[in-house]
């Protein structure tokens, strides 16, 4: 008899776990269906306010929102009205705590209704609408565009933001925190990249801590954090999980990026504090170790599962202030077609910001190799100066050709490892060419010229320099430029001129690997001849008759005109760096 009742009293209580606890997984028949909610029946969302404790609070539903995220998709009206909330109502951070009525899953939080307000309004995102991102089906390799289409979609101008602001800017944001950075300056990132729009939003950050239970401790109303870097340098964004069913979760009640299939780590967290603020009240957390995957990144949800290990990139940083070394940064972050520039960007403004070191105005340089699994290696380099208002377009600039590689259409470039070396001083140098002339603007060909530059530092110092060039004998009979001209200078022209040929990521690698450092002038011979750009490649002073075999008009392929022929060149390298560009006119006799 007492065996008998034994599966009865089994299921007496877990029907009656809703009621005392968080129960740590919802099975389909606990979901209270939207269409029975009525306006002023009384729940409890989970969360947590400090620490790692779930939390109940108070909550009184107000009604549906009919198709207020899209056709078909409601939106759950309601208001906190717990004591603990009274002088923050739903912060940033709690997108995705599960709210319960009569025990039952209702739905996550998602949305505060207005800006400022602190009464507690806010809304909930459906548990039907987010158990539809369960059923998302793999994406199907087909679909992609051919090669060929590929190469006939590519038309570069210029790097641009990798996404337009889509998403909608009511929901809660996911604080996103990087350690010793500024939050405006991550804002800055944010917005060079077409990020702002997304729920992400850049807040003062913890770093990494040991989290008890490790996986086991992802249950609804818990922290989860999608983890971008770890190790020394530590990018996360932390939101609430809303429903687990074995290992497999949802979470946010909205989206993350919107990226729909994803990678992105998974981690527990904890909550340091909950920050009050009439304008972002938001969690400041510490995160734990990766315990599985975010696999998807959908409108009303983000879905993953614990377990299920993302494969990651290693980063190795040496680094230099006034020429005394500093720890070395190393660690893990996720190879992301849209992300990786980002995060590269962010480590950069940590590692040049959050130190003791740094001061108002700077010159800093990187030198390194970003490794692929399926493309060769692309080299980083640059030297920048200004002051500490200029560090984000600095940075921007410096990882623009990692930006571009990740933007070509032919093949998703899959990071294996990153290795810099960074050096930084206190001190701005930026010079200009202010003046250029030439000993004899009559010469001989076979002879040497010297070239005369007065260089002007920002502040009002003048340098003056000699630079000899050899004119080669085949210059005899016509007119010659010499031009004066920083390496950004040639950069800039040589990509607007060789990109849009590039024809694969390794022709796009070898052209970017090309790039000259900004810190050294170049003097060239110069004179019009007519050529063509083709596969990146300048071909300079071709026959008639090969220049019209390879021609636009008679070839699929994108070349260009190109009438300049090199035929010496000298450097100058200058301590700090160098801009501008002048041309002389001499004749060869």
């Amino acid at each position: 008899m007492g065996n008998r009742r034994l599966p009865a009293l089994l299921l007496l209580c877990f029907w009656l776990c809703p009621l005392v606890g968080m129960p740590s997984a919802v099975p389909q028949e606990s979901i209270f269906p939207k269409n029975q909610l009525r306006p002023g029946m009384h729940g409890l969302t989970y969360t947590v306010l400090q620490g790692n404790k779930i939390e109940p609070l108070q909550t009184e539903i107000l009604g549906i929102a009919k198709d207020f995220v899209g056709p078909g998709l409601d939106l759950i009206i309601a208001k906190l009205v717990d004591a603990k909330t009274a002088t923050t109502g739903a912060v940033h951070g709690m997108s995705g705590s599960p709210l319960y009525v009569e025990g039952k899953l209702v739905g996550a939080l998602s949305r505060r209704i207005a800006s400022f307000e602190k009464d507690g309004h806010c809304g909930f995102t459906p548990i039907e609408d987010m158990l539809r991102v369960e059923q998302e089906p793999p994406s199907d390799p087909r679909t992609r565009p051919s090669p060929i289409q590929l190469r006939d979609a590519w038309h570069w101008a210029a790097p641009r933001p990798l996404r337009g602001a889509l998403l909608r800017a009511d929901y809660l944001g996911i604080p996103l925190s990087v350690g010793g950075l500024n939050p405006r300056v991550v804002g800055q990132f944010l917005e060079a990249l077409g990020l702002r729009g997304t729920p992400v939003l850049s807040v003062p950050g913890g770093g990494t801590t040991t989290i008890a239970g490790g996986g086991s401790a992802l249950e609804p109303g818990a922290p989860l954090a999608a983890v971008m870097m770890t190790g020394d340098i530590n990018i996360s964004g932390t939101g609430t999980l809303t429903w687990r069913s074995g290992n497999r979760v949802l979470a946010f009640g909205h989206p993350m990026f919107g990226f729909g299939k994803s990678t992105l780590p998974m981690a527990a967290a904890e909550v340091v504090t909950t920050v009050p603020s009439y304008e972002t009240p938001y969690k400041l957390t510490n995160v734990g170790r990766v315990v599985g995957t975010i696999l998807e990144d959908r409108l009303s949800a983000i879905g993953g599962e614990v377990g299920q290990m993302p494969k990651l990139a290693s980063y190795r940083i040496e680094r230099f202030h006034r020429g005394r070394p500093l720890p070395t940064l190393q660690g893990e972050f996720i190879s992301h077609p849209l992300l990786t520039p980002f995060l590269v960007e962010l480590a950069m403004g940590q590692i040049f910001s959050a130190t003791d070191s740094f001061g108002r105005t700077f010159t800093l340089s990187i030198d390194g190799l970003v490794h692929f699994r399926n493309l060769p290696s692309l080299h980083l380099k640059g030297i920048y100066s200004g002051e500490d208002g200029d560090l984000a377009s600095a940075i921007l600039e410096m990882v623009q050709p990692l930006q571009l590689l990740f933007q070509q259409p032919w093949s998703e470039p899959i990071v294996e490892s990153l290795e810099l070396k960074t050096a930084s001083t206190e001190v701005e140098e930026n010079w200009a060419i202010e003046r250029a002339s030439v000993d004899n603007a009559r010469c001989n060909p076979g002879s040497t010229i010297w070239i005369h530059l007065l260089l002007q530092e920002r502040h009002g110092r003048r340098i003056s320099r000699r630079v000899p060039l050899l004119l080669p004998r085949g210059l005899q009979g016509q007119p010659v430029t010499i031009r004066i001209s920083s390496g950004h200078a040639l950069d800039t022209r040589a990509l607007l001129r060789k990109v849009p040929s590039a024809e694969s990521p390794e022709e796009l690698i070898a052209l970017l690997n090309e790039q000259r450092p900004n810190n050294v002038l170049y003097v060239q011979a110069v004179t019009e001849s007519s050529g063509l750009v083709s596969e990146a490649a300048d071909l300079p002073a071709l026959p008639p008759t090969i220049r019209a075999a390879l021609s636009p008009a008679t070839s699929s392929k994108k070349e260009e005109t190109w009438n300049d022929l090199v035929w010496s060149e000298a450097t100058l390298t200058i301590d700090g760096v160098v801009s501008g560009e002048q041309l002389l006119r001499i004749d060869v006799r």
